[in-house]
């Protein structure tokens, strides 16, 4: 900084950076002049607020200039946004018009939606349901049909044993139909037997006397289901094993609860006096005979 002294005119160089509030007064060194520091420093303030203005004018204009720029970029993005809105409201776009729209009518709308999509539903179960029947109903025939054999087919080879439980649960009816359900099934070669396998001859004793054969007997059945009664053969044998006597014996028992027993008893004449018979007792198979 230059500074001229007021006495002589001479011009000193300054440096700005030694100035301080402690340094009051400045001396030439040339007459011996005095002055004070506070104009120096006054002309520094001055100059640094000169300074200040400028920039705070800077500052106002530039953001003058921003606040129209930005003014006229808004004004510009709020005429484009009006002509889409034109533009959409041209093409009538859906969405404006149901924001537009009111709750009543919105209702009556969706109410009208549902019922439109409920008799679709309908309609399309009710053409399933034609569709589907014919087919459904060829491919139940021959299911049918197997379903009535295997029913057939059961009922003849478990025969015998559905004919002792219905003896043990329907006594009376099924004796007013064995024997036609007897001749049926002979009719077929199918006749009713006799579980042999589960039954046994216990106790059986014979007696001959005064041309009498008197015997007693007892059948047991070993299993855990109801099994018809078989006939009871009898015969009484010579000592040249010649046949004296053979009897079929029917009784009057339909069927042997599970593991329960039957007596049977008879007494049958024959021709001879000798006493040296054996007689024998054995179990058919086949219950019922033409």
């Amino acid at each position: 900084m230059l500074e001229t002294c007021n006495s002589c005119g001479t011009v000193f160089d300054i440096d700005e950076n030694i100035l301080s509030k402690k340094i009051r007064w400045l001396r030439c060194s040339v007459c011996n002049e005095k002055w004070s520091v506070s104009s120096i420093v006054n002309k520094k303030s001055d100059k640094s607020i000169t300074k200040d203005k400028k920039n705070l004018v800077l500052k106002n204009v530039m953001f003058k200039n921003k606040s129209e720029q930005v003014k006229h970029e808004l004004a510009s993005i709020k005429s484009v946004v009006e002509d889409k809105t034109k533009n959409m409201s041209s093409k009538n776009n859906p969405v404006l018009e149901q924001k537009n729209k009111s709750v009543s009518e919105i209702a009556s709308e969706l109410s009208a939606l549902k019922a439109k999509k409920d008799s679709s539903i309908e309609v399309k179960q009710k053409n399933k349901v034609k569709n589907i029947n014919p087919s459904t109903k060829e491919n139940f025939i021959p299911f049918i049909l197997l379903l009535i054999i295997g029913l057939f087919s059961a009922l003849l080879f478990f025969r015998s044993v559905l004919l002792s439980y219905s003896f043990l649960y329907f006594p009376k009816y099924t004796k007013n139909y064995e024997y036609k359900l007897n001749e049926l099934l002979n009719y077929i070669k199918l006749p009713i037997f006799a579980d042999l396998n589960h039954l046994k001859m216990i106790n059986f004793v014979a007696t001959v006397q005064n041309e009498q054969v008197r015997f007693v007997g007892t059948i047991k059945n070993t299993s855990n289901r109801p099994i018809l009664v078989p006939k009871v053969k009898i015969l009484a044998i010579r000592e040249d094993r010649k046949i004296i006597l053979e009897k079929v014996l029917t009784l009057n028992d339909k069927i042997i609860v599970p593991l329960a027993e039957i007596k049977f008893s008879e007494i049958l004449e024959i021709q001879t006096k000798k006493e040296n018979i054996s007689v024998k007792a054995t179990l058919l198979k086949k219950i019922y005979d033409l």
